[in-house]
């Protein structure tokens, strides 16, 4: 499906009502989208589970196919999941880290990884928290790196900051460790090119619901093959022989289904299949078009005077500027203008996709410098 920009903003109702520039909190479905999942539920409904067995059908590799070549993985190494703290909680809770071992995050980080670590502290697992800077980032986590460092736990966009960070910098260093590196992908996929082999990463993990603008529920988990064969829970669904429903026998799936372990969210992974598929195929233009918008972002702001937080040499889809009040002028901003923004941290985050117009994001800016000296 070739889309143009301008006429796929038809498809996204939200622009009808508001300047939606909150991707990375979570993206308002295109019907496209919501059609394809529609469709699964409608078929659901007329067909029981005539539909569902089909839809289960080739152990949903159909799914994970357009998912892999978003990240530029093997189908055989994409396991579906909910959301990206299921995966990142497997991964760290099935690497086999013994006690002394340390995981070392950023003091940017989403609460994703540094709240599944802390569970490891009980087993005498250290979670070290590298102080960091959008500038310095890689410098920094580098930096920390020691013996005792397992495993190398950080976003391919920061939540917080914006900062795209080089991956292949850091995983070289990692590697040269023999340090292990997990990458929650959830702020990049979608919005920006992300590359298992190229970046050399070990686990990903991405929720579809923020840039790949799919149904809350849809996620992915890229584990590396010869990696995590063994997984730290079992279910149903990932026994190798689940269909013969026997009460007696368990044999992890050698695939990955093996982290799969009940019921298949089907509504929203096959939302998120027509998600990817779209992004694959228009990824060249989405790409560079969010990189347009986000320095449209960061040129309006500087113009201004304000201070913005993230690099423009590092940056994807998200635009963090600093103001007194994040919380307030938000809440303006939506109320006298109908734009939708998220306060973090010390500042205002402005995530833009692909389909928002530099009118859209100049009009943002213009009243955040506004609302800043009329809050002063």
């Amino acid at each position: 499906m070739k889309i143009d920009y301008r006429e796929f903003r038809d498809l996204v109702p939200v622009t009808r009502k508001y300047k939606y520039l909150n991707h990375a909190a979570i993206s308002p479905t295109p019907l496209p989208v919501i059609m394809e999942s529609f469709s699964f539920m409608y078929d659901v409904s007329d067909e029981g589970t005539i539909a569902v067995n089909y839809a289960e059908r080739d152990d949903l590799n159909y799914i994970r196919e357009p998912v892999s070549r978003l990240v530029n993985s093997r189908v055989e190494e994409v396991s579906l999941v909910p959301n990206t703290s299921y995966g990142i909680n497997m991964i760290l809770h099935g690497i086999g880290l013994k006690e002394g071992d340390q995981i070392l995050t950023d003091s940017s980080e989403f609460p994703a990884i540094t709240s599944a670590s802390f569970k490891l502290l009980k087993k005498g697992i250290k979670v070290k928290i590298a102080e960091v800077t959008p500038e310095t980032f890689e410098d920094d986590i580098v930096s920390n790196l020691n013996d005792n460092v397992r495993l190398v736990a950080i976003s391919s966009t920061s939540f917080l900051t914006g900062v795209t960070p080089d991956l292949s910098k850091v995983s070289k260093e990692a590697k040269s460790n023999n340090s292990l590196l997990l990458v929650d992908g959830i702020q990049t996929v979608g919005a920006g090119k992300i590359d298992v082999e190229e970046n050399r990463i070990d686990f990903l993990v991405a929720g579809g619901y923020k840039w790949m603008m799919s149904p809350q529920g849809s996620g992915f988990m890229f584990v590396r093959k010869g990696l995590l064969e063994d997984p730290p829970w079992y279910g149903w669904r990932a026994d190798s022989t689940y269909e013969e429903f026997s009460p007696y026998k368990f044999a992890p799936d050698k695939g990955p289904r093996r982290f799969e372990i009940g019921t298949y969210p089907m509504v929203s992974l096959i939302g998120m299949k027509k998600a990817a598929e779209i992004i694959y195929e228009n990824s060249y233009m989405i790409y560079s078009r969010v990189k347009e918008l986000s320095k449209v972002a960061i040129d309006c702001l500087k113009d201004k005077g304000m201070d913005v937080l993230t690099p423009e040499d590092k940056r994807t889809g998200i635009v963090t500027v600093k103001v007194r009040d994040p919380k307030k002028v938000v809440e303006e901003l939506y109320k006298k203008y109908k734009i939708v923004v998220s306060p973090r941290g010390s500042g205002i985050r402005i995530s833009t996709h692909f389909y928002n117009t530099e009118e859209e994001v100049n009009e943002a800016c213009e009243y955040i410098s506004t609302l800043e000296k009329e809050l002063q």
